[in-house]
Parts: C-alpha cells; structure tokens; sequence
C-alpha cells in the first residue's frame, strides 16, 4: 500500500489551515490599521488625503494607495472658501475644499398672484411658479439645507409660514407669531439652514425657531422704529440679531453665543439697513442705502466707504444686493419698479454695470425683488 495520496491529502490540510490563519492575521492588522488611521483615505467632508500610516498627501494626488504614483501634471485647483448662505444673504466664509460660491438669480414674486419669476443663470434654469398669493411675504431661505433656495411666504392674517422644500418638493407648514411680526430669513444655529424667524416691532425682539433642534427662541435686542438686519457679523456662521435705528444712525448688534454687542454710527436718517459680505472676508459689513448712495463699514478694514450709483428713480429704488458674479463678494445692486431694471455694481469686474430688464408693476403694484440662488 502507498502512503504518497495520505501525505498529500495531509499536506493540503496544513497548508489550507496555514493560509487561513495568515488571512486572520492580514484582517487582524488591517482593522488595527484602521482604527488607528494608517489606511491610505479620502476625507469624504474636507476631501483632505492620507496615505499608509497617516501620511499626508495633496489633494491632487493619483493615488492614496501607492505611494509612488506621480500627482497629475495638471493639479486640480483646491478652493479655500466655502461661501454659506441663508436665503437672499450671503452668511459666513468657511475654509473648506468646496465648490464656488454660485451667482445669484434676479428673481421678482408677484404680489397680485403670487407667483414666483425666476430669471435663471449659470447652474439655474428659468422658471415660474405660484406659490402664495396677495397679503403674503415672501420670505426665501435655505429651510431644508440642501444649497437651493426654497420659495417660502409668511401669511400675517393666519400667522403662518409655507415653505416649498427644494429637496423633496413638499410643503411645510409652521404656525408662528402674530399678524403684525416681520418674518425674516436668517441662520442663527449655525446648522445650515434658514431659521423660521420673526421681528415684533411693538416689543423690540425678534423670535425664531432653531432648526437644528427645533427648539423656538427669542433674543429682546432693539426697541420699537428699529430696523431688522439680522446677518453674522462675528464670521462664526451663525446669525447675529441686529437693528438699525433710525434716530441715532446706528447698528447695534449681539452675538448669541456670546451676549458681545456693538453699535456702529452710519449712514444717515431715513436710510435702508443693506448688510452683507461686501468684502469677502466672511463677515456681514455694516451698510446702509440712501438715495443713490451706499454707505459701508468694511469688516476686513474698519473702514468706511460712500459709494454713488447710478442716478434716476432714485427714491423708489429697491436694494437688490446679492453675489451675482461668483467672486464671494456681494455686489451692490437695486431693482428698479418704474422700468423693471436691475443696475449691478459686478465686484469681480472692477464695478462694471450689469443692467437686466426682469419684473415690473402690474395692475399698479410692483413686484417684490427676490434675489437668491435658486438652482432648478
């Protein structure tokens, strides 16, 4: 009798149970590997690539897996900012490997039908769409956080938001206030997207609902005749409440992290509060509009700057400010009733005219301008 097929048979054994104990050990280290972060990744929030064993590597690298793959020859452009907006405002400036900061549509809604008219641009396509009706207030926010503005009015005589979430196109109904509160569009929790918010002028707070957790708040800031103007003027990427009053020329805001507060002297009496990021260095600029005349207090200087434009129906002018080039700048802009012209002061061209024919008076109202980033 031979012994070679017993042999055999015995030597498939010891080397079958010899490569399963070396695939235990490869799984051992590659999940302590793991947990520790010696695995070559892509971060999938800040795209930020490591190789074996934490290693650093460009963002423009072939490969995390092999250490030796040459980068492109043409690198990838890497963005430093990640512009965060809350409806028509440009909020705050992050650092983050994110895309560019997306123009704005020139956008009007109708009060005798309440119909939205967007014009479209770059990434955004032209449409129109009911959604309210006469007595309303158009309120556009970022409600549902997914970089698109949502058509939203606030109904005074039922106490009421209605909001049209971009992200699943349905309708969402928030019982908030009384018929006299000012709604307003404003990110105070940081999280992203639009808070419901309220200014009562007769007690001089403004109320809001956090949408990060739901949780209704108030903040008293500011006395009756005020101006809201709510914007974040720390960079934190929250919202500051903040008024202009008229009697003594001033913003005065407050931080809601912090209960810090400052009043800024500017503009004139009878002037319209504008803040926002005019300078792109991620803080709302203190500004106001008069006449033909834009009054601001740039954040990145501490200094202030008187700047005339355009002349003509200046006193039924109505602000129209926005970023509409994409330079992360918000661009000094009105919206014309009498001819339905939009006059944009473009910051990435050296203040270059951008005039559009959009909107109108109907039936003797005039639209509502309601700049934003639509994205349809």
């Amino acid at each position: 009798m031979s012994l070679v097929p017993f042999i055999q048979k015995d030597a498939r054994k010891r080397w079958l149970v010899g490569l399963a104990s070396g695939a235990l050990v490869c799984l051992i280290v590659l999940g302590v590997m793991a947990e520790n972060g010696w695995l070559p990744r892509t971060d999938p929030v800040s795209g930020k690539k490591t190789g074996w064993f934490g290693l650093s590597l460009p963002n423009n690298a072939a490969s995390t897996w092999n250490p030796l793959a040459a980068p492109p020859t043409s690198p990838t452009p890497q963005l430093s900012k990640e512009y965060i907006y809350a409806g028509s405002r440009l909020l705050a400036v992050e650092d983050a490997n994110a895309n560019a900061a997306p123009p704005a549509d020139l956008a009007v809604w109708r009060p005798g039908d309440g119909t939205w008219y967007i014009l479209g641009g770059p990434g955004s396509d032209q449409f129109a769409a009911p959604w309210g009706m006469s007595g309303d207030i158009p309120v556009p926010g970022d409600y549902d956080g997914d970089g698109k503005t949502d058509l939203s009015i606030y109904r005074p005589g039922d106490q009421y938001y209605i909001t049209l979430r971009s992200s699943d196109n349905t309708y969402y109904f928030t019982t908030y206030g009384v018929s006299t509160d000012m709604p307003i569009a404003a990110d105070f929790d940081g999280d992203g997207r639009s808070d419901h918010a309220l200014w009562r002028d007769s007690t001089g707070v403004f109320y809001f609902i956090a949408s990060s957790t739901n949780t209704p708040m108030y903040a008293e800031w500011g006395m009756s005749g005020d101006k809201p103007i709510a914007a974040d003027y720390t960079g934190d990427g929250k919202a500051e409440v903040a008024v202009w009053r008229n009697s003594d020329t001033t913003l005065y805001w407050m931080d809601l992290s912090t209960s810090q507060w400052a009043g800024i002297s500017i503009g004139q009496s009878g002037s319209q509060p504008v803040s926002a990021d005019y300078d792109g260095d991620g803080k709302a600029d203190p500004a106001v509009f008069s006449g033909n005349t834009w009054t601001i207090r740039y954040s990145s200087t501490n200094t202030t700057s008187n700047i005339t434009w355009q002349t003509g129906n200046s006193g039924s002018d109505v602000p129209g400010h926005n970023d509409y080039d994409g330079d992360g700048k918000v661009d000094i802009a009105f919206w014309r009733p009498s001819n339905g012209n939009w006059y944009i002061r473009q910051s990435a061209t050296s203040g270059s005219l951008r005039q559009e024919a959009w909107g109108g008076i109907i039936n003797g109202v005039a639209d509502i301008p309601v700049p934003a980033y639509y994205r349809r």
